[in-house]
């Protein structure tokens, strides 16, 4: 009992961190003037309006029947360029994930097209983080370990990338913790056979695509599981889900307008897909340009060795069918980088099956990998290590583990067991000091997004 009330303590204390984090300078990095996440949110407030007048910002503008309005502003200045085409109704995505992203907003009495705080268009995604945090912990217990859990946890709480990518109020940061939470109740269903579990899996998979297109994939991979499972009886019913979920989307979109619907789904297929979008999102992690944190590399590279080697069935097929989807609804025109946020907890998951193995085994093997892309925070903090350190810093940290496998000696082996301790607590350290510090940091040598404080003088 006391060892389960200390466990939770720990759970939730990660996860308030991690919030904390996400919510830390929200509103400052990252933000570009045609941000989504604004336009999803006027999307939102027309849709709680009129459910079948929703009008915001769309990426498509030629020939479009919809288009109402449009203009630029300092089309010739980059950092303050502003695009705006409203189009009415907009299709471009579908209603459910824009609703709750406009909510806030709506809520707090803020009309369409106004400038709405950031923190408020971001707020919603932030809370959907909690989700996220909390079910990839509980689904990486069932799929691992406790440990295995834990230690995904604290990757999913602090890796910067991680924490900036979850403040963005974009589809994939609400169709992610809603996908996690209907894996956990599959698995569920697999051990109870409670038929409730199984509704609840039905509705959540049937819900997916209204968030986002991609979204419909969902109950299918829902159902490739079951079926593997030897489940025919419940793939069938997720099958149905799947057909049912976008027959009615279809419904609802032609009642909005089938004109327009079926111009914008001819103009979305027009973006193609290509070899290299994985290439690119693997070399180049990014957000309104590059945010080279080599966790996102070592997360992505752990999560696909995790896959090849089929540490857990369930964890490799979900990955899997991502992959598929992501790779066939991206390309060189269209690669942006939220379109991978769904992996983000399999990278997670990745990270924290492979640390625990280095706390187990306090391997060069299993050390190097974090050594060699852990490090990246000081050159997000603009923090270079004079060359000579950090050779014998590497030499010293290598040799170690080397002396671990050529003597066998219980100095030795406290000395690495302490090694990987300290040095594991320090890289989370030091991804929390670039979290809290990247944005000044930042703003300090680019032109970032901010208001001009005028300063009246009394007379």
């Amino acid at each position: 009992m006391r060892k389960s009330i200390i466990s939770l303590i720990i759970v939730w204390t990660l996860i308030i961190l991690g919030v904390s984090l996400r919510a830390f300078k929200a509103d400052v990095y990252p933000v570009d003037n045609n941000d989504d996440g604004l336009h999803y949110t006027w999307a939102g407030m027309s849709f709680w309006k009129n459910p079948l007048k929703p009008t915001t910002h769309s990426i498509f503008d030629q020939d479009n029947l919809s288009l109402k309005w449009r203009s630029q502003f300092m089309d010739y200045i980059p950092i303050l360029r502003f695009g705006l085409k409203v189009v009415e109704p907009w299709q471009d995505h579908p209603p459910l994930g824009a609703a709750l992203i406009g909510l806030p907003a709506k809520l707090l009495g803020y009309q369409p097209y106004a400038l709405v705080p950031q923190m408020i268009v971001r707020w919603p995604a932030i809370i959907a983080s909690t989700l996220t945090l909390y079910f990839t912990y509980l689904i990486a217990k069932e799929w691992f370990s406790e440990k295995v859990a834990k230690l995904s946890l604290v990757g999913l709480a602090t890796i910067p990338y991680f924490v900036i990518a979850h403040r963005q109020a974009f589809l994939e940061n609400f169709l992610t913790p809603l996908f996690l939470i209907t894996v956990y109740d599959l698995m569920k269903y697999l051990k109870t056979k409670d038929k409730k579990d199984l509704v609840k899996v039905m509705g959540l998979s049937f819900l997916a695509g209204w968030i986002k297109i991609v979204g419909f994939s969902i109950p299918f991979m829902i159902a490739g599981w079951l079926l593997i499972e030897k489940k025919v009886s419940e793939g069938k019913k997720l099958i149905m889900t799947g057909v049912v979920s976008v027959m009615a989307y279809l419904g609802y979109a032609f009642l909005v307008s089938k004109e327009v619907f079926l111009q914008t789904l001819a103009n979305q297929g027009t973006r193609g897909a290509f070899v290299s979008s994985f290439l690119d999102g693997l070399t180049y992690p990014e957000f309104y340009g590059a945010f080279r944190d080599g966790w996102y590399v070592l997360g992505l590279i752990m999560a696909l060795m995790l896959l090849v080697m089929k540490k857990n069935k369930a964890f490799s097929w979900f990955m899997a069918c991502w992959l598929v989807v992501i790779f066939l609804t991206s390309g060189k025109l269209a690669n942006s980088p939220w379109y991978r946020y769904p992996l983000i907890p399999f990278m997670a998951m990745g990270l924290g099956y492979y640390a625990a193995k280095f706390l187990k085994n306090n391997s060069l093997y299993l050390g190097l990998p974090f050594w060699l892309l852990g490090l990246t925070g000081f050159d997000l903090l603009k923090i270079e290590l004079p060359t000579m350190v950090l050779r014998i810093a590497t030499l010293g940290f290598a040799g170690i583990y080397g002396l671990k496998l050529m003597v066998k000696h219980k100095l030795i082996k406290k000395l690495a067991y302490l090694t990987t301790r300290i040095f594991l607590i320090s890289l989370v350290l030091l991804n929390i000091i670039v979290i809290l510090k990247f944005s000044t940091i930042y703003c300090s040598h680019e032109q970032c997004l901010a208001p001009f404080k005028i300063i009246l003088e009394e007379k």
